[in-house]
C-alpha cells in the first residue's frame, strides 16, 4: 500500500536581529576617542571630533533604543558617557600640557634674565629691555 507524500514543512519566520548599530558605533567612536585623548595638540584634530560624534551616535542609539523597547539602550549610553569624557579629556590634557609649556618659558626667561645680571651686563632692568629687544626682533615688533 502506498502512501501519501509528506506536507511540507512549514517556513519559520526568521526572528529579526534587534541590534542597535547606532550604539556600537558610539561605543567604538567613544573608546577610540578616549585613547587619543592623551595625545597633547593631535587630540584636537582626532578625539573631539570622535568625541563629538560618539555624543550624536549616542543620542540617535538611546533614542532608537526608546522606540525598540530598550534594546541596545546600554551601548548607546556607554558610547555617549565616553565621548563627554573623551572631549573632557582632550581639553584638560590641552590646559595642563600648556600650562607646564608656559610656566617652563617663563622660567627660562627668569633664569636668563638673572644670570644677565649675575655676569655684570647690566642692572635687572637693563636686562629685561635685552630680553624684551631680543623677543621683538624675533617677533618682529
Amino acid at each position: 500500500m502506498a502512501y501519501p507524500p509528506a506536507p511540507a514543512p512549514v517556513p519559520q519566520p526568521v526572528p529579526v536581529k534587534q541590534g542597535n548599530g547606532f550604539g556600537v558605533t558610539a561605543l567604538v567612536l567613544g573608546i577610540i576617542g578616549l585613547v587619543f585623548a592623551v595625545i597633547p595638540v593631535v587630540n584636537v584634530f582626532t578625539a573631539i571630533p570622535l568625541g563629538i560624534l560618539a555624543i550624536i551616535f549616542g543620542i540617535v542609539a538611546l533614542v532608537a533604543a526608546g522606540k525598540r523597547g530598550g534594546k541596545g539602550k546600554g551601548t548607546g549610553g556607554t558610547g555617549l558617557v565616553l565621548g563627554i569624557l573623551a572631549i573632557g579629556a582632550a581639553i584638560a590634557m590641552n590646559v595642563l600640557v600648556f600650562n607646564a609649556v608656559g610656566d617652563a618659558a617663563d622660567e627660562i626667561k627668569e633664569d636668563t634674565i638673572q644670570d644677565c645680571v649675575d655676569s655684570g651686563a647690566g642692572t635687572r632692568e637693563e636686562c629685561e629691555q635685552i630680553w624684551q629687544d631680543a623677543e621683538d626682533s624675533v617677533y618682529g615688533e
